[in-house]
């Protein structure tokens, strides 16, 4: 369990390391000298190969919810599509709309609620393709907890990572399933959220994915789960890929590359989703030292369902980004008022 908890620990980390649209321009200049020294780099190479040089900035570290991009790279399927990627791991996932909308990086991995975030204090970003087209986001018990549903939550402790967010998503599950919110009691569990729970130190925990930590809880018993969405909330696009607004309308050049690139993704997803052994591989050299190869091979077993995409691959609803939009400026997420549809586009998918 070491290698996974520590895996946990790593995603907990991350979270915190979210800023919910505050400060996303800090520190950018820093990781703008980084990233220009390896797009130079990148750029050389590709132009060598005869293909578009794209970089694409992660969300956070390699994981079994970028399956599609690893897949696409280790089977040749972004070259095929006359692009050469190069993926760089962040210093926290606040970077994504400050990178894009400086023009540091070409895409960044991002998640529906930043993005509409980013897009509102009025970062030059936009959301072009569902990279996981489903909320993740889950709240996780213990069997014997006494916590059979929301309903239960009355005077129990529930751990978080940290965010603020959090605990106004919780809230809003309690109201809506009868309980008072101020019966609950919070606690910041930023080491990780499986072990406090393992060792029951908390009755719940809201912020894990049971694609991730789930896999890894399944080791230890039964811990029952309930995604954000089962809950009463809104769905939402967990991660997306996200372009530089401006650019895309100046540069035709670029929105080919961003155009070669969600094809060559899809293709990476359609090969993930056809084999499992070749997302695993394609995953196992990204994510060397995170996840024993059992885990991993039963964590990309739970991901690659929640690809699936009833508008294809890539496809975002405008009338959901809508609706979670107001949902976060009705529950304090969003300062002011803002039209989700305005966050996205469908143009550039493969197709369109």
């Amino acid at each position: 369990m070491i290698t996974s908890q520590t895996a946990s620990q790593r995603r907990a980390h991350a979270r915190i390391r979210r800023s919910m649209g505050m400060g996303l321009i800090a520190g950018a200049a820093a990781l703008s000298l980084a990233l220009s020294g390896c797009s130079s780099q990148q750029q050389d190479s590709a132009a060598s190969d005869g293909l578009d040089p794209v970089s694409v900035l992660l969300d956070w570290t390699p994981n079994p919810d970028h399956v599609s991009l690893y897949t696409a790279q280790h089977t040749g399927a972004y070259e095929q599509a006359g692009v050469k990627v190069d993926f760089t791991t962040p210093s926290g996932t606040a970077d994504a709309a400050k990178m894009v909308s400086l023009g540091q990086t070409d895409l960044a991995i991002s998640y529906e609620p930043d993005t509409l975030i980013a897009e509102g204090e009025g970062l030059d970003v936009i959301s072009v393709g569902a990279l996981v087209p489903t909320s993740l986001n889950s709240v996780m018990t213990w069997e014997g907890s006494g916590i059979n549903g929301p309903q239960d939550l009355a005077g129990k402790k529930v751990g978080t990572s940290g965010l603020a967010s959090q605990e106004t998503t919780m809230n809003y599950i309690a109201k809506k399933h009868g309980v008072d919110p101020s019966t609950i009691t919070y606690v910041n569990l930023s080491q990780g959220l499986n072990q406090p729970l393992i060792d029951h130190q908390v009755d719940a925990t809201i912020g894990a994915y049971p694609n991730i930590e789930g896999v890894e809880l399944a080791e230890h018993g039964s811990f029952p789960s309930w995604s954000n969405t089962e809950l009463g909330l809104p769905d939402y696009d967990e991660l997306v890929v996200i372009a530089q607004r401006s650019r895309l309308q100046s540069d035709s050049a670029y929105a080919e590359r961003v155009r070669k690139f969600l094809a060559g993704t899809a293709k990476g997803q359609e090969v993930a989703e056809a084999s499992t052994d070749t997302a695993v591989e394609a995953l196992t050299g990204p994510t060397d030292g995170a996840y024993e190869p059992d885990v991993l091979r039963r964590m990309v077993e739970r991901t690659v369902p929640l690809l699936k995409n009833d508008g294809g691959f890539g496809h975002q609803p405008e009338d959901d980004w809508a609706a979670y939009a107001a949902w976060m400026h009705e529950n304090g997420l969003l300062e002011n008022e803002y039209d989700g549809r305005q966050g996205l586009t469908n143009e550039y998918l493969p197709g369109r």
